[in-house]
């Protein structure tokens, strides 16, 4: 692993759990050209809000120049911007949502964002949303002024809303394989839904336990596709600590089972605690703690969502061209996936075939 890899994970760690990072001694103070280079890394993993905490927990020596700390500064700003008008968008649909009685819940983004230290440094993306009750023959988001933008091969939607995306998923937890999703079914309807605050506003989000397969399934699901950043493992870090007194880790555990993904969950386990510092309460298995460097390929490989891709394959304007590119990337972690959740990537494969000729 490069220096400046290490240097953007001690920080990421720093600000996640707000304290000095033992790694630091050994990789800090950094060159210029260095300092650049991670702050390029931060940018490309969705992370520069959190990293940019962990600078506080830096010794002086160790710290960049005023010049490096000012464009830190300065690009955290934009993040807590952007954050604040994700969660004025979140507020306005809410109301709607309210006024016209549909039932909305919320995923990932804001309302694992409220989770961290400081919840608007997490960069959100867009709003995430899945309606339980929907009879899929009126639209939830009718009368609020937005702009269809695309249905995706999962069924999803995308609209715009005050300049924010906000897609609406069809499902939500991505589980595929019929017996786990039978099961994923199942959980959902037991466990359901719980109230928090969100920027003043009551937000309906899964359960603990429903959130955590939902958060895991996600990152697997990008991760044997197109590229998963190291945000959405920050997320699933901070995740696992909120929840870490009202879910029983056996019962967690029992739950990743069912669901087709214990050995994807122990990878990722071990990934937490091996690079975010996780403190895992069902513990770590020793043969997974050293596999977790494939994982970390993957990261750096793909960026947030695979971002680090050729602009060739990612703005392609051609609609089968970009769909060709995502089946050739499932294939691209066949060895991968086949090792640590094969059912889910057969079934993927199926779907993501029937969407490409529908």
């Amino acid at each position: 692993m490069d220096r400046e890899l290490q240097a953007l994970l001690a920080l990421v760690r720093a600000g996640l759990w707000g304290r000095y990072d033992e790694a630091m001694a050994s990789v800090f103070p950094l060159s210029a050209e260095s300092w650049e280079r991670v702050f390029a890394l931060a940018r490309q993993q969705t992370v520069t809000g959190v990293a940019f905490r962990g600078l506080d927990y830096l010794p002086d020596e160790m710290a960049p120049s005023m010049g490096h700390m000012a464009k830190w500064m300065a690009y955290a700003d934009r993040i807590e911007q952007s954050s604040v008008a994700v969660n004025e968008a979140l507020v306005k649909l809410y109301g709607h949502f309210a006024a016209t009685g549909s039932k909305a819940v919320l995923e990932k983004g804001p309302a694992v964002a409220m989770m961290y230290p400081e919840p608007l440094l997490r960069e959100s993306g867009d709003i995430d949303l899945f309606f339980p009750d929907n009879d899929k023959e009126t639209d939830p988001l009718q009368g609020i002024p937005w702009a269809e933008m695309e249905a995706k091969p999962d069924g999803s939607w995308e609209y715009e809303v005050d300049g924010v995306v906000v897609e609406r998923h069809s499902y939500l937890v991505d589980i595929l394989s019929p017996g786990p999703k039978k099961f994923v079914r199942k959980l959902i309807e037991n466990k359901g839904f719980e109230t928090v605050n969100i920027a003043g506003c009551e937000v309906l989000v899964p359960a603990p336990e429903v959130n955590l397969l939902l958060l895991s399934s996600h990152i697997l699901k990008h991760a044997i596709g197109v590229g998963i950043g190291l945000r959405q493992f920050c997320d699933m870090a901070v995740a696992v600590r909120h929840y870490a007194d009202r879910v029983d880790p056996m019962e967690m555990g029992e739950i990743y089972r069912l669901a087709g993904l214990q050995k994807w969950s122990e990878l990722l386990d071990a990934f937490l605690s091996e690079y975010l510092g996780l403190d895992v309460s069902r513990g770590v298995d020793a043969k997974m703690a050293k596999k977790t460097r494939s994982l970390l390929d993957i990261i750096v490989k793909g960026g947030n969502f695979g971002h680090l891709k050729s602009k060739v394959e990612l703005t392609s304007s051609n609609k089968l061209s970009r769909k060709l590119r995502t089946l050739s990337s499932f294939w691209g972690n066949l060895s991968f996936v086949l090792t640590y959740a094969p059912g889910e990537w057969l079934w993927t494969m199926i779907q993501l075939a029937g969407g490409q000729v529908r």
